[in-house]
């Protein structure tokens, strides 16, 4: 079994008890300002927060909220994962693309004379080990609270992927359903409009925070499967 094949299986044993960017549309004849305004406002709409939509039912209502909300810490994570990276990649002069292996190259490299470093795991906590352990310096201090903090977003967004992906295919699979259960709650047809584009509105962010957090999820994993082989664990 992969290593993340056997983390996967962790955490939907947890949850059971608990893109890169995408390519634009070229907007040929619009004004400079205006291609980046609409280019603004896709890049937004495609990457933003979720933000559920009243439909006038409350179980639904709910089960909308639950998504927006797991999708939203979902992508604070992978914000968090990536900033972390960045810190480490200026704080050691990296290249932009480098990744986690060429940070703990250039660290092992600056602080070879005083101290040993390597990158520990242990299950699926991983952390920047220093030998000794006492009067570590302020910077290499630093870059372990990254590690740290590396490992602790990365967990979270593999975990919360499983549970989105089986919360937003409920909704997903259910839509002619849906439609008709909130046209039935609203008795004036302008009202059955509003419940019904909203709904629309709900069902396409669904969509969009499914290709997202699979992809969000894939970013993390290929950390997890390259910290699995610094540190020595078979991935």
């Amino acid at each position: 079994m992969s290593f993340m094949n056997a983390l996967c299986c962790c955490f939907n044993t947890e949850n059971s008890n608990i893109q890169t960017n995408e390519r634009q549309p070229l907007l040929h004849g619009q004004p400079q300002s205006a291609r980046q305004s609409r280019t603004a406002h896709e890049t937004s709409h495609r990457n933003g927060r979720f933000i559920a939509r009243h439909v006038g039912i409350p179980e639904l209502d709910q089960r909308f909220e639950d998504v927006a909300e797991m999708f939203n810490l979902q992508q604070g994570h992978r914000e968090a994962m990536v900033e972390c990276l960045n810190t480490l990649r200026h704080r050691y002069h990296c290249l932009n693309g480098d990744g986690l292996s060429e940070c703990l190259k250039r660290i092992k490299e600056e602080h070879a004379g005083t101290h040993h470093i390597s990158l520990h795991m242990k299950g699926y906590d991983f952390s920047l080990a220093v030998v000794p352990n006492s009067e570590v310096p302020a910077k290499l201090h630093s870059s372990q609270e990254s590690i740290r903090a590396l490992c602790q977003a990365s967990k979270a967004i593999v975990a919360a992927a499983t549970k989105l992906q089986e919360m937003i295919g409920w909704l997903t699979k259910a839509e002619e359903q849906l439609s008709n259960q909130v046209l039935q709650v609203a008795p004036a047809y302008q009202e059955q409009r509003r419940l019904e584009d909203n709904l629309r509105e709900n069902l396409q962010q669904c969509h969009r925070a499914r290709e997202l957090s699979s992809a969000y999820r894939e970013e993390a994993g290929k950390l997890l499967n390259e910290v699995a082989l610094l540190s020595g664990v078979n991935p």
